[in-house]
């Protein structure tokens, strides 16, 4: 879960309860204006967007550990807690509802409840999401079997330099030899971690890691060297993104 996402889902509970707050308390909406009570809302919810950054430091830490989830569930407790006495020192400073008649403390019985209730959801949603992130964010490495007259080789995806259309097939230049597959160019793509392998023709996928060298073409087009001496011609269409990507990736 990303923190701009929790940032919108925590504005939508502030908003929403402040919206259901002040339709709920309709003998005091004359002295009561709808801003103050949403002001006071964002307020109160304003510590768990806090609360979610250290949750998102915490649980990486507490997964390497044999009592990770004890860990988590015990910070969630006092994160909890917290939030608590952090609503009942707020609406008791700034509530709109303070002194007003049948509210103690600047807030009504039921107050209590629903901030309870939803400090424990909101609080096992956020764990529950960020210990499964942090899973999906480990993925397996993806390997290819690849084959060669009656022989099979399993290939992982650092270990191909160069991938190069032919028509419905594809051919891997890899650390094993050369291989000719009956798939397309794109099933390849697809799979390949973009951040390792780059398209520079429609029909050339490229290992970053396996470039030596940018160098201008006989047609003053821009080529792509690679450490094994081949030479590959980048499109038009990607030497703009070819050469920020290079240019951005070296010191």
């Amino acid at each position: 879960m990303k923190t701009r996402n929790f940032v919108a889902l925590t504005l939508s509970i502030a908003i929403l309860l402040a919206v259901l707050i002040y339709w709920r308390e309709y003998t005091t909406r004359e002295q009561v204006a709808p801003y103050r009570v949403l002001l006071w809302q964002l307020l109160i919810w304003l510590p768990w967007i806090l609360g979610f950054k250290g949750m998102q430091r915490l649980i990486p830490v507490a997964r390497k550990t044999s009592f990770g989830k004890v860990w988590i569930l015990g910070a969630a407790l006092i994160g909890v807690v917290f939030h608590y006495g952090w609503f009942f020192l707020l609406s008791n400073t700034v509530s709109p509802y303070l002194h007003l008649p049948g509210s103690r403390f600047g807030v009504y019985r039921y107050f209590f409840i629903f901030w309870t209730l939803i400090d424990i959801g909101l609080m096992w949603f956020v764990i529950d999401k960020l210990w499964k992130g942090e899973r999906e964010e480990m993925p397996r490495p993806v390997l290819f079997e690849l084959t060669r007259g009656k022989n099979k080789y399993f290939c992982e995806a650092p270990q191909i330099h160069l991938l190069a259309a032919e028509n419905y097939y594809t051919r891997l230049f890899t650390a094993e030899g050369v291989f000719l597959m009956r798939k397309p160019l794109k099933y390849f793509h697809d799979l390949l971690p973009g951040n390792m392998f780059r398209k520079i023709h429609r029909s050339t996928i490229i290992n970053v890691n396996e470039v030596s060298e940018l160098a201008k073409g006989q047609d003053h087009g821009l080529e792509v060297i690679m450490k094994d001496g081949t030479r590959r011609r980048v499109s038009r269409n990607y030497v703009k993104e070819i050469t920020h990507f290079f240019k951005d990736r070296a010191h």
